[in-house]
Formats: C-alpha cells, sequence, structure tokens
C-alpha cells in the first residue's frame, strides 16, 4: 500500500460525504487539487445521493483517470460496456448522462494521468463476454490502471 491521506484531508473528505448542503459541498469537491483525496472520495460515495458530488468529481481538472474509472464501474457503467441501447432506454436519464460522460472523458483521455491504480472487479467471464462485444473497447477499461495501491480509508 501506498500513501495514505493525513486526518485533515480526511475531515475533508468526511465534510463533503455528510454535508447537508449539496450546493456547499459540490463547491468544496470543486476546490480539492489533490487527486488521491478525489480517489477516496469517490471510493466512498454514497450514490443513493445523487450525481451532484460525482459530476463534480469527473469536472475537476485533478480527477485522474483511475478515479474516472472507478466512478465508471461504481455508477455501474459496465451497464453501458454490455447493452449500450438498454442503458439509452432505461429512462434514467441522470446516470444514462453520467456513465456516458465519464466513458467518453476516458476514451478521450480527457483525465490527467497519476500514479494512482485501479482494477475493476471482473470476473472471467464477465472479462470475456466485454472483449466480444467490445473489440475496439481501450485495454485498460478491462484491465485496469497499473499503479500504486492507495489505502482508502472507509469513511
Amino acid at each position: 500500500m501506498h500513501g495514505g491521506l493525513d486526518s485533515e484531508k480526511i475531515s475533508c473528505i468526511e465534510a463533503i460525504l455528510y454535508s447537508e448542503d449539496l450546493n456547499e459541498a459540490t463547491k468544496q469537491v470543486a476546490s480539492i487539487g489533490d487527486s488521491e483525496m478525489l480517489y477516496v472520495l469517490a471510493a466512498n460515495y454514497n450514490w443513493d445521493n445523487g450525481f451532484s458530488i460525482p459530476r463534480a468529481i469527473i469536472t475537476n481538472n485533478n480527477c485522474d483517470m483511475s478515479t474516472g474509472l472507478m466512478m465508471f464501474y461504481l455508477s455501474d457503467g459496465i451497464r453501458l460496456l454490455v447493452d449500450k441501447e438498454s442503458v439509452e432506454q432505461s429512462g434514467l436519464d441522470e446516470w444514462s448522462k453520467f456513465i456516458t460522460e465519464v466513458y467518453s472523458k476516458l476514451e478521450m483521455d480527457v483525465f490527467k494521468r497519476s500514479s494512482i491504480s485501479y482494477y475493476p472487479e471482473l470476473t472471467k467471464v464477465q472479462l470475456f463476454k466485454l472483449k466480444k462485444s467490445n473489440p475496439n473497447i481501450p485495454g485498460f477499461f478491462l484491465d485496469g490502471i497499473e499503479g500504486n495501491d492507495i489505502e482508502i480509508p472507509m469513511i
């Protein structure tokens, strides 16, 4: 394991995760200048709280590819890879728009590179099916991104 956030950064993440004021929390996310903090925030985010915070994470210039890929998978982006049409017809507009945006940012290499790793938890069967149905998908979507494993405190 590598790194680890100091207590001040963890307190900042806690404040965002448990904030009653979504606008204020979203502003705080926008001001984070540390890729590792965004990664830990993303890993601890409760998706029942909607897409404002996730959107703020992926639009932050310090959001790296690993965090982007994690957000893609945590928001059930795999459904986009399995069956794009079912996502488009899901009626879940905000979700569908979010995963489509994250996918294209990843594909177009918009996120910054960092030393943080992320490996999607895919079974061999899922990998096989995804490779078969998406032969042109960039490899990192399936194989993950190499780098340092960041310790993710559960907040």
